[in-house]
């Protein structure tokens, strides 16, 4: 009875556990549990794969700029209209006609609340939400108001040492530290006066950047601002004595940024089950990777071994947990250029199978050389 080869590859292989995607390597060189592609599946903090859920169209229209207030209230824009979203999909608009910039014919809105108020600007528009009611806030041009100790100026009295309060200006980005909001415009970083939201001095609360701001974010002890140069970390008591320390060389993606509870967002060396002390992160996209940053200016690049992101020029992110997944959404824009990933080497096709409450991983006749490419029927 002839003897089988040791060396012939076994008929099937099954996998239990997965480390996810990775194309920092050829695919001939990947391990096991990794995998060159991951289509509609999820991987939970065990290694399993859980089919990702699908898609219905609930409401038509351009929609755009979506914020979840503290009270679980959703607004957003649709077809150029500031909207409430109801829980039906069904909308209430507050504010007709935004604009676009002319240049892109997008314009999406940044948010901040502040107890019950909740700030939206872009370059184009601005304003304030109290109840359900839209207020003015903020100013493209604003003559502005100039404050000085010297109530009745004479000629031998001048009105010295004042300041001029104007109108927040339109933003970018926006976030609150310290009792001050901070606007990006540009180049520049604006803070509103001292729990005073509706006032800039223009003589003295700004700082500028080399390039154009692209993300703020607060966390314990202070706020990151990010831009095309990198991003930096913002902090101290009083705003005149802010210490601006560089902390990330790659560039920050706008619209990327969300917050999250820190020991979601553990660094690579610290396990996801450690216990951590309370505090926020935020999570964000870079030209090199997903990243996190929080306290004392540690930020990590958590991707940069594994996987390489196609270029976007800007995105749409958002955290949730579902399924008991902690997931990091975004959805990026690549302004038209090439978004697919070049892989070299040959791949088998894989089918998940469910059996024992477990999904595994069954692959038909894999060789040396072949890679693993996942997707879930």
């Amino acid at each position: 009875m002839a003897q089988p080869d040791p060396n012939a590859p076994p008929e099937t292989i099954a996998f239990s556990g997965f480390s996810g995607m990775k194309n920092t390597v050829t695919a001939e060189r990947l391990t096991a549990d990794e995998l060159v592609r991951a289509l509609n599946v999820d991987i939970d903090d065990k290694g399993q794969l859980l089919r990702r859920r699908g898609k219905t169209l609930v409401a038509g229209g351009d929609f755009h700029s979506l914020f979840a207030a503290n009270d679980g209230t959703v607004y957003g824009v649709r077809n150029n209209n500031l909207c409430i979203i109801n829980p039906d999909y069904s909308t209430e608009v507050l504010k007709t006609g935004l604009n676009s910039d002319p240049a892109t014919g997008l314009s999406p809105l940044c948010y901040l609340q502040i107890g019950e108020t909740i700030y939206f600007s872009s370059l184009q528009d601005s304003g304030k939400i109290i109840g359900d009611v839209v207020k003015p806030w903020g100013q493209q041009n604003d003559a502005g108001l100039w404050l000085s100790p010297v109530i009745h100026p004479t000629p031998t009295l001048a009105a010295i040492r004042g300041k001029l309060l104007k109108a927040p200006p339109m933003a970018t980005a926006m976030t609150y530290w310290n009792g001050r909001i901070y606007m990006a415009n540009g180049r520049q970083l604006w803070a509103t006066e001292l729990y005073l939201y509706d006032y800039v001095d223009a003589t003295r609360t700004f700082f500028t950047f080399e390039t154009d701001i692209t993300l703020l974010g607060t966390v314990g002890d202070g706020f990151y601002v990010g831009g095309l140069d990198g991003l930096w970390f913002m902090s101290g008591p009083r705003l005149d004595g802010l210490k601006r320390q560089k902390v990330m060389d790659s560039a920050v993606i706008p619209g990327s940024s969300v917050d999250v509870p820190a020991e979601l967002a553990n660094p690579p060396q610290i396990p996801a089950t450690s216990d951590t002390p309370t505090q926020v992160s935020i999570c964000f996209l870079t030209e090199n990777g997903f990243c996190v940053a929080q306290d004392s200016g540690q930020a990590y690049n958590l991707t940069e071994a594994k996987f390489i992101f196609p270029g976007i020029q800007r995105a749409a992110a958002m955290f949730r947990r579902q399924d008991g997944v902690s997931q990091y959404l975004a959805v990026g824009d690549s302004g038209g250029t090439p978004t697919a990933a070049a892989r070299i080497g040959d791949f088998a096709d894989a089918e998940i199978i469910r059996g024992g409450g477990r999904w595994s991983l069954v692959v038909d006749q894999v060789t040396f050389g072949d890679a693993v490419d996942a997707t879930v029927i």
